[in-house]
């Protein structure tokens, strides 16, 4: 009987053969054992028999460096890596729509002459804009921030020579605009400091008639010469003063009839406006009623009271603003404003034109307020015993105004008219007097500065006030 004959083994892998019939499948697996060994480490079997050589060892490990480096500059980028730049001004409220600030803004044409800055966000007006667009762009575009250097600029640093008036509000100074000295500015320096400050602003700026002081801009800065904030208003500088002036012993010569009764339909023209937005004035009084180079009368300062008084809603004020003599007792009584306050104050303004007086004058004891003085003397058809000397008008006339302005002033306030009824009356009044005449202030002008504002015909418009103003008489007063 044959038996198997064992292939003895090797003393060194290196002498190591194999028969040519030896089981595969036990080579196999003697293969798999060694690789086994390697991997764990035994010492069972030579070096020589580890899978992963020496170089390839080096590779992995220089790729894995490779890799962490990689990883560490992407870090390192990730960190370093430029931010976007937030800047914030932290006194400023969010900012109003048309303002720039900065390098002298190109020059834009206004409706009537002249030439105004102007800014569109960056990009030129196009050659083809017409007149009714350049006008828009004059009087939307040229409202704008201005630091506190360009308002000392413009004030001559604020030069005492420059002051030219004094109110509740602060001092006023005549300005130059420093990218067009050319055009004057009236610079008011506010003595009141307020969080409704660009609020207001911004409501100011949305009103746009040739019968309201246009506002150009304003300032909200820090001074840091006083350490103090300043609030400044920059509006267009109206050449012949106020309406006070003229009424006084100094003035250069008398207000003609016919330019007093234009004024009025003027102030009365600016009221009704702001009325058919539901803004209250609340300080009429011939001292903010300005007169232009043809004696057109334009209301000032219609957004001051509400900065003065702290809140945004002249309705709602609860706090009474104004001067004495030409407020409203029953405004004064509710503490409530409503466009009644400013027809009562108005028919007290027509009153000082008519008779060259204060709303409250005399000295001492014999103070008499104008209304209580005139009333009993329109009653008794005696025009001249309180009209203006001065007042080249017929006794007619005067009598009919007087009895008009007495009307605005009557309690209860529902029956007083509305701005819009007293507009109508007094142009009916100038016709009948001075004969026909086209009001070109209400006719289209402000249609073609801003068509969500306008103004449309006479007829439209006093249709629209009529029925805004049909409750002026309401609201508990």
């Amino acid at each position: 009987m044959a038996t198997s004959q064992s292939t003895p083994p090797c003393a060194s892998s290196t002498n190591c053969t194999y028969n040519t019939n030896t089981n595969i499948t036990s080579s196999a697996s003697a293969d798999a054992t060694a690789n086994a060994n390697a991997g764990t480490g035994s010492s069972g079997g030579d070096s020589s028999g580890f899978t992963l050589s020496t170089p390839v060892i080096i590779g992995i490990a220089a790729g894995g460096a490779v890799v962490l480096l990689l990883v560490v500059i992407a870090i390192g980028l990730a960190v370093c890596r430029p931010r976007k730049t937030v800047i914030r001004r932290v006194h400023a409220p969010p900012p109003l729509p048309v303002v720039y600030k900065g390098a002298p803004p190109p020059m834009i044409p206004y409706p009537g002459g002249g030439m105004a800055s102007g800014h569109s966000g960056g990009r030129q007006s196009s050659q083809g804009n017409s007149s009714g667009s350049l006008a828009k762009q004059a009087l939307l575009q040229v409202f704008r921030e201005y630091s506190l250097g360009e308002m000392e600029h413009a004030t001559g640093n604020w030069a005492e020579g420059r002051r030219i008036g004094s109110g509740s509000f602060g001092d006023v100074y005549r300005g130059f605009n420093p990218y067009n000295p050319d055009e004057t500015w009236a610079v008011k320096r506010s003595r009141i400091i307020t969080q409704d400050f660009q609020r207001e602003v911004k409501e100011m700026a949305s009103k746009h008639h040739p019968a309201l002081v246009r506002l150009l801009g304003y300032c909200i800065d820090f001074n840091q010469a006083t350490q103090n904030m300043e609030q400044i208003l920059v509006y267009e500088f109206v050449d012949n003063g106020d309406l006070e002036k003229w009424l006084s012993q100094d003035t250069a010569r008398p207000l003609t009839g016919k330019e007093r009764v234009q004024l009025m339909i003027g102030v009365a023209e600016g009221l009704q406006y702001l009325h058919s937005f539901g803004i209250v004035h609340r300080d009429i009084k011939p001292a903010n009623i300005l007169l232009d180079s043809k004696m057109n009368a334009k209301v000032a300062d219609f957004g001051l009271v509400r900065l003065g008084a702290g809140t945004s809603t002249a309705v709602a004020s609860t706090r009474v603003m104004g001067t004495p003599g030409y407020v409203d007792p029953a405004y004064y009584k509710s503490q409530k404003a409503t466009p009644a306050a400013d027809v009562h104050s108005f028919g007290v303004v027509m009153l000082t034109v008519l008779t060259a007086r204060r709303a409250i004058h005399g000295v001492g004891d014999k103070q008499v307020n104008i209304k209580d003085w005139v009333a009993p003397l329109v009653d008794a058809s005696n025009a001249a015993a309180f009209k203006d000397p001065l007042l080249d008008a017929p006794d007619d006339l005067v009598l009919r105004l007087a009895h008009l302005a007495i009307d605005c002033t009557r309690v209860p306030v529902a029956k007083r008219p509305s701005m819009a009824r007293v507009l109508a009356e007094l142009m009916d009044l100038r016709e009948h007097f001075f004969g026909p005449e086209t009001d070109k202030v209400v006719a289209g002008i402000d249609k073609e500065i801003d068509d969500s504002n306008s103004l449309g015909s006479l007829t439209m418009e006093l249709k629209k006030a009529e029925q805004l103003g049909a409750g002026s008489g309401s609201g508990g007063l």
